[in-house]
C-alpha cells in the first residue's frame, strides 16, 4: 500500500470524514494499484464506507485499469455504493471515454435503479462520459421503462453533441412528456431544431 492509501484507509475506518476528505484530495495517480488492491479487499456484499471512499478516491485518479472493479460494484446491495461506483465511471470516462465504454450499458441499467439517488448519479455519470454513452442511452430509450427513459434523455440533452442530437430527433413527439420536453430542450439549445439533416 502507498502511504496515501494507508492514510485514507485509516481515516475512513475512524469514520472521520473531514480527515478522508483530506486524504481522498492527496492521492495521485500512482495510488491507484494500491487502492485497486485495498478495494478488492472489501465486502462485495454489505454497506461499506471504507469501499465508498475508495471509489471516490478512484473518481479523482482512476485510470481504464479501474473500470473493472469499479463496475463490479454497479449491482452492489448497497445504494450508496452503486451510486459511488457509476459516478466515479463517468470521471473516469470524462477523461477518458475509451475506458469506459464496454461498461456504458452496465451503467445504464442504473437508469432504472429502484432508488432514485442512484437513478440521478447514473444519467449524471453517463452525460459526462459524452458520446461513448450514446449507444447505451439510445438503447434504453427503447425500453418500456418511462423513468429509465426519461433520465436517458436527460443525459443525451446534456451530452449536447451532434451524435446525441441524431439520438433526440426522433423524440420530438414522443408520449412520455418528459422524454419529448428534455428532446425539445436539448435541440433547442443546441440550435438545431430546423437542421433538416437531422430529420430520419
Amino acid at each position: 500500500m502507498s502511504i496515501r492509501t494507508d492514510a485514507l484507509l485509516a481515516a475512513a475506518a475512524s469514520e472521520d470524514e473531514v480527515r478522508a476528505d483530506a486524504a481522498v484530495h492527496a492521492v495521485q495517480a500512482e495510488d491507484e494499484p494500491s487502492l485497486l488492491a485495498a478495494l478488492a479487499q472489501t465486502s462485495d456484499h454489505a454497506p461499506d464506507a471504507v469501499s465508498w471512499w475508495l471509489l471516490y478516491a478512484l473518481s479523482r485518479c482512476g485510470s481504464a485499469r479501474s473500470v473493472p472493479a469499479v463496475a463490479a460494484r454497479l449491482d452492489h446491495a448497497d445504494a450508496e455504493l452503486r451510486s459511488a461506483a457509476v459516478m466515479t465511471l463517468g470521471n473516469i470516462g470524462q477523461r477518458d471515454g475509451a475506458a469506459v465504454r464496454p461498461v456504458t450499458q452496465q451503467m445504464s441499467a442504473l437508469l432504472a435503479d429502484d432508488d432514485g439517488l442512484v437513478r440521478r448519479a447514473a444519467a449524471d455519470a453517463l452525460a459526462r462520459c459524452g458520446d461513448v454513452a450514446v449507444p447505451a442511452l439510445a438503447a434504453v430509450l427503447q425500453s418500456p421503462h418511462e423513468g429509465a427513459r426519461s433520465q436517458a434523455m436527460s443525459a443525451l440533452r446534456r451530452i449536447a453533441t451532434l451524435e446525441a442530437a441524431k439520438i433526440m430527433y426522433p423524440h420530438l413527439e414522443d408520449a412520455n412528456y418528459l422524454v419529448r420536453t428534455w428532446a425539445y430542450e436539448g435541440l433547442d439549445e443546441m440550435g438545431l431544431l430546423e437542421n433538416i439533416l437531422l430529420r430520419p
